[in-house]
């Protein structure tokens, strides 16, 4: 049944407000991940620059160093293709043919080996003692290396607990044949001055190695590190596939996920490598990012708070709104329809049955010798009266469609769409039963709910009648129902009134 036919809107606003309010969060979400994002990627960024430039100075002081001291050897090969150098006093062959830079910090000697690997010359002395390095990974390189070219050794201890490496050059004679090697020795300590040089965080790598993967120093340095080999590491696999560059990877000794930067050193066969914990990559970020994050978090929480506070104010107005409109559609004593709002929904249901040719039926109904009731018993128990009565219409008119509306004082109106003579006289005699029924329940008090008549009007609308007529023929069969002795339903079929008791006899 239908009663006050209002559209409720109370939740449009609401959920209309939690969307907006989701869409806001949603983008001050991404705004804060994409800065967040940003300083991610300029960090990063800073970092592998910075890694750059000190691997990129590494190699600048190594390779100037090393093409120095390349020129003192090349400056040796040189001098012994004069067969008259032999025959020099030997205090002025040391100097025509080892230069100063046998002298320098961080560099050891510089030799002479003859083709079977006897040490014939040595810069630190004039008369060298008589020792074989023939079994030399260096004599072995320069034997098998017919262009001529610098090689560089792996680390070995001295007897008297250096450390060194050796770059050499071969002799040839001028027919090419292997004649021996010139040796020139670095410290390490050279190399571990240099790399202890950068600050390092305590999960940082900085390493030298020749390109065959052999260690040459470390920082932080260890011992057991230097002379072993890193050519199955794939990180260091990578790092030979260009002359410099830079990646991401876990190291699998460690479980410490670090950013490589690397660069070839000149033209030796030597790479240097600042390997960075991301941990401290990142350290500044984290920072950041909780700031940021926790501000962004921030303003969607009271974004959110907001929103739901606007939310529930906006529903609390649209209830406040719906329930103003009822009350304006609505009776206040029965809960029913009052008649501005009947006549509307009479007028739209006249309308649709005249275009669909379809029956319409009224009842209007009204308590008997209410007056009389009213005034032995009060306005109270009348109005109490009145409300039993209005629930007993709701539950005989509860088709959907029907509506039912206090017409006025003690009279009421039900409007049946779609519905004949017949079905409009069911109805009005279910709802006159219901209140006997009512009745029947208080047990014959003084104040029992009064009876009702029903006048009862059906007709299939037509462009040649008015709206109103059919009202006025409901009423009019109210009149009879009232003469007629009242607790009882009339019908009206058209000008012709005809009881109820004729219809049911004609079915």
């Amino acid at each position: 049944m239908l009663q006050a036919h209002l559209p409720s809107r109370k939740d449009t606003y609401p959920k209309t407000m939690i969307s907006l309010g989701a869409l806001i969060t949603i983008v001050f979400l991404a705004i804060g991940a994409t800065v967040i994002g940003d300083i991610s990627r300029r960090d990063y960024a800073r970092a592998v620059t910075a890694a750059e430039n000190v691997i990129a100075t590494i190699d600048a002081e190594i390779t100037r160093n090393f093409e120095l001291y390349d020129l003192s050897l090349q400056g040796v090969v040189d001098g012994l293709r004069f067969p008259e150098i032999a025959s020099v006093p030997a205090a002025m062959r040391q100097q025509l043919l080892f230069d100063r830079a046998a002298s320098a910090k961080h560099l050891g000697s510089i030799f002479v080996l003859d083709r079977t690997g006897d040490l014939i010359l040595d810069s630190r002395t004039a008369t060298p003692q008589l020792t074989n390095h023939a079994e030399r990974e260096y004599f072995q390189a320069a034997k098998n290396n017919t262009q001529g070219q610098m090689y560089l050794s792996a680390p070995w201890s001295t007897t008297d607990g250096d450390h060194l490496i050796a770059i050499s050059r071969r002799l040839s004679d001028i027919d090419g044949s292997f004649r021996g090697v010139v040796v020139g020795t670095i410290r390490l300590s050279y190399f571990y001055g240099l790399l202890q040089k950068v600050k390092l965080g305590p999960d940082d790598r900085l390493r030298l190695a020749r390109t065959d993967g052999t260690v040459i120093m470390r920082s932080p340095f260890d011992y057991n590190e230097i002379g072993s080999k890193l050519n199955a590491a794939s990180s260091f696999q990578r790092m030979l596939k260009d002359d410099a560059g830079s990646f991401d990877q876990t190291s699998a000794n460690d479980g410490v996920a670090r950013l490589f930067v690397y660069r070839h050193v000149g033209t030796s066969p030597m790479i240097v490598s600042y390997a960075q914990a991301l941990q401290s990559v990142y350290a500044g970020w984290w920072d950041q990012a909780f700031q940021l994050g926790s501000i962004v978090v921030l303003v969607s929480l009271m974004n959110i708070a907001l929103i739901v506070f606007l939310s529930r104010a906006l529903k609390r107005g649209a209830i406040a709104e719906h329930g103003l409109a009822a009350a304006a559609m609505t009776d206040g004593l029965t809960g029913l329809c009052n008649r501005r709002r009947f006549d509307e929904i009479y007028e739209e249901t006249w309308r649709a049955a005249k275009i669909t040719n379809r029956p319409i039926a009224v009842l209007m109904i009204d308590a008997d010798f209410f007056k009389s009731y009213n005034d032995q018993f009060g306005h109270q128990v009348g109005d109490e009266a009145l409300v039993a009565i209005a629930g007993c219409i709701r539950n005989g008119a509860r088709r959907e469609g029907d509506v039912a509306a206090r017409y006025g004082g003690e009279e009421f109106i039900v409007l049946l769409a779609d519905a004949g003579p017949e079905q409009a006289v069911e109805v009005g005699e279910k709802i006159r039963s219901l209140v006997l029924a009512q009745r029947a329940l208080q047990h014959g008090r003084t104040d029992s709910t009064p009876t009702v008549s029903i006048g009862i009007a059906a007709i299939a609308a037509n462009d040649s009648m008015d709206r109103k007529e059919l009202i006025k023929a409901a009423d009019l069969a109210l009149y009879l129902a009232k003469n007629n002795g009242r607790n009882r339903c009339e019908l009206s079929t058209g000008l012709r009134l005809v009881s109820s008791d004729a219809v049911r006899a004609a079915a």
